[in-house]
């Protein structure tokens, strides 16, 4: 990453109560604010963990998504309202996380992800944040993340459950080593529309998402890697998968350009 660059005065003061964590600190805080992460889906998760990392103050983030804002999405995604219904996701959440805080950079791509334009996209950030809701978006992410070496934090949710997860973190798994292409993956991202979901679920998983993004940032060493984390809403227990390295699916796939 370079030299880093320092805080302003503004931003040591903005700051200042992450700055006084000894897992942060000055050094900790120059480094989200030198960092670049790429959120792909700005549904409930992607914006809940866009509003976390903006207030937390990463320099650069990037808004993925080429979707409108429809009713049925505004039980879990509270970033919108009735005036915003046919407008786009990124625009408004832009304006919004703007508001929030005006000295991050921000970057509207109001594109679909494919295997044509993730080679010129993905590259230019530090850490992908999957958001989607499809699962061949996530095998399209997770390879080109391979091939270009870079982390992939990982959310979706489903009925009552969330599923975070960190992968590509210095040679732990991928996401295909956690949910392999040729076996049945519906259990991994199902329709919500035959299930169902709370609308408090995608905003307490995107705020995980966000925290492992941090930690990532900052060299934390308890980042969820090499498992899979179950949040349940109701019960409030949390549960890991183990998963492990499978020199089979860690590799791109796909044709990634």
């Amino acid at each position: 990453m370079g030299e880093l660059n320092s805080l302003s005065e503004v931003e040591k003061k903005r700051y200042k109560l992450q700055m006084r964590l000894d897992g942060i600190g000055v050094s900790g805080q120059e480094k989200l604010k030198n960092a670049s992460v790429l959120v792909a889906g700005i549904g409930g998760l992607g914006s809940q963990a866009l509003q976390s990392l903006t207030a937390m103050g990463v320099g650069t983030l990037g808004l993925l998504d080429f979707d409108y804002i429809e009713e049925e999405n505004l039980s879990h995604q509270i970033y919108y309202g009735m005036q915003d219904i046919g407008r786009l996701k990124a625009v408004i959440t832009r304006k919004r996380l703007t508001r929030l805080n005006p000295l991050i950079q921000f970057n509207m791509l109001n594109i679909e992800l494919n295997s044509d334009n993730a080679g010129l996209i993905i590259p230019g950030y530090d850490i992908i944040i999957d958001a989607t809701n499809k699962k061949m978006t996530h095998y399209l992410i997770s390879d080109a993340c391979i091939k270009y070496g870079k982390v992939m934090a990982y959310g979706c949710v489903c009925n009552m459950e969330g599923r975070v997860s960190v992968f590509n973190h210095r040679g732990g798994p991928s996401y295909r080593c956690a949910f392999p292409e040729d076996k049945d993956t519906d259990t991994d991202n199902p329709a919500r529309e035959s299930t169902g979901m709370p609308g408090i679920l995608p905003g307490l998983t995107g705020y995980y998402l966000a925290n492992e993004v941090l930690k990532v940032i900052t060299g934390n060493p308890e980042v969820i890697s090499g498992r899979v984390m179950i949040v349940d809403v109701f019960s409030y227990q949390n549960r890991f998968i183990e998963v492990t390295r499978d020199e089979a699916n860690f590799k791109q796939r796909g044709g990634v350009s």
